[in-house]
């Protein structure tokens, strides 16, 4: 395993960003804009992918489009609960560090998919062993369940060899006679992306975005940081006590707002960059579209200037002063 240091990342920042352009509601209206742009290009073909692998690319963009829709929400909250924005920013970034492998090669679509069927089977597997002496689970069991796993499993290309191997992983039931053991591993995690990555820029960037993907990461695993920072907006905690209200607006501002509403619209923004460029290079309506949101996400955030000098400039062909 790979690991990832302070110099083998940083990035001398040239110049500090312009205050005066945190435009949010700017910025709310071009992530509709590049999701909307992003889909509807995917609706037509690339040549490289087939039309059931795009259908899927436009569902993670339509999804990375809501869950920022949810941060915006839990951010306009002043309560504990704004704090679960951090977690969810981690979904939006680990969404980014695939779309990069997936715009590698388009196997890696497929292998997202069967993964995805995969864990719903094993899922599925563990509930019937468990539940399959209660007779109210007998109609799930025997009808609902399979009729769904089996319509993913088309959906997902996944093959009766595949299936037959999950089980045989599972529970140890043989591979039936004539079949041949054929795994569906995990999608990579982010490090492991990192690793596969073969594009020198695409590579710097995901690296660079690591340690911000691990620092969000914390609050997804229940760190003494996510506790503490609930505990400043409790209205009963002694913790809010000690703190002046303008101590808890800057952590309000800086720990919290920032790094989840500008994280989450990085990785849509950035993964527009990746399909637009990857896919669609001719597209000058869609290039356009990431180029203006590129231009606020860079005045609004460092991290933003840095990936943008570092990848999505060179990708989208913006010669730099």
């Amino acid at each position: 395993m790979m690991t990832i240091r302070v110099k083998d990342v940083v990035w001398p920042n040239k110049a500090d960003i312009d205050l005066r352009r945190y435009d949010v509601a700017g910025l709310d209206g071009l992530i509709k804009r590049c999701v909307a742009s992003i889909t509807n290009s995917l609706k037509g073909s690339t040549g490289r992918y087939s039309e059931l692998q795009t259908i899927h690319l436009s569902w993670m963009f339509d999804a990375m489009g809501f869950t920022y829709d949810t941060i915006r929400s839990l951010l306009k909250q002043r309560t504990p609960s704004c704090v679960n924005a951090l977690a969810l920013a981690r979904l939006q970034l680990e969404a980014l560090f695939s779309v990069c492998l997936m715009m590698q090669d388009s196997s890696f679509v497929d292998h997202y998919v069967k993964s995805f069927w995969r864990d719903n089977y094993v899922r599925f597997l563990l509930v019937r062993a468990e539940c399959k002496g209660l007779s109210r689970f007998d109609e799930y069991l025997n009808q609902t369940g399979p009729r769904a796993l089996e319509a993913l499993q088309q959906g997902a290309g996944v093959t009766d060899e595949e299936k037959a191997t999950v089980e045989f992983e599972e529970l140890g039931a043989p591979i039936p006679t004539g079949m041949n053991e054929a795994k569906i591993s995990r999608f990579p995690s982010p490090m492991r992306v990192i690793a596969k990555v073969t594009d020198s820029g695409r590579k710097r960037m995901l690296m660079r975005l690591y340690p911000e993907y691990r620092r969000l990461c914390a609050f997804a695993h229940g760190s003494p940081q996510a506790w503490m920072f609930k505990n400043a907006f409790w209205e009963r905690s002694r913790l809010r006590l000690q703190l002046s209200e303008l101590q808890r607006q800057d952590v309000y501002e800086k720990e919290v707002v920032d790094p989840a509403l500008l994280h989450s619209a990085l990785a849509v923004i950035q993964g527009s960059c990746e399909v637009a460029t990857t896919l669609y290079p001719a597209d000058v309506e869609l290039k356009r579209s990431v180029i203006e949101a590129w231009n606020l996400l860079s005045e609004m955030s460092l991290l933003g200037r840095t990936i943008w000098e570092i990848r999505a400039s060179s990708a989208l062909g913006v010669i730099q002063p």
